[in-house]
């Protein structure tokens, strides 16, 4: 992860298989100084699929070790999610989602594709806005930007208020 060419941390996606059971993790870590303000960041996301199909997960974002935002959910019996979200509150959506945020990591997305946001536990739509790059708003406004070549992602913008951030994966 670099902002202004300067690397400030990593972030590491895992994905394990087994039989028609799918886990997926994502550790994020950053360590920055904003004019005067110094900032450690943590996320984690821990995802399980079966059958192709999210069951559950649990998102936590840390700042100097305090947790800010979380979403977890699991699956109500009713063709949907129930969701706990550290702002929204507890709340039900629907459908069962096949495709996430997580995937993004993995397979490059279509232009018009909806995909669920683990983090906010709501759908959001990707939107093509050249060849092989993917734009994501989420709910708070904040941009995302993937770049791939030949189907495999090169390289992530993740843009704010004050800074954008570029990650590249390892090679």
């Amino acid at each position: 992860m670099f902002m202004t060419g300067k690397k400030i941390g990593s972030l590491v996606t895992e994905r394990k298989v087994k039989g028609d059971v799918e886990m997926y993790s994502l550790v994020s870590t950053a360590d920055v100084s904003i004019l005067w303000k110094a900032m450690s960041a943590h996320t984690v996301t821990n995802l399980v699929f079966k059958g192709g199909v999210l069951t559950e997960s649990y998102y936590e974002h840390k700042e100097n070790g305090v947790v800010e935002k979380y979403c977890k959910l699991s699956e109500d019996g009713n063709g949907g999610y129930a969701v706990h979200h550290w702002k929204k509150g507890k709340f039900n959506v629907s459908p069962l989602a096949s495709f996430c945020l997580i995937n993004i990591y993995y397979t490059e997305p279509k232009d018009g594709q909806k995909m669920f946001s683990e983090s906010f536990g709501e759908y959001i739509t990707i939107k093509k806005t050249g060849p092989g790059t993917y734009e994501i708003k989420d709910p708070a406004g904040e941009k995302s930007v993937y770049h791939y070549t030949d189907g495999r992602l090169t390289e992530t913008e993740f843009h704010t208020s004050i800074v954008t951030v570029k990650l590249k994966p390892k090679a």
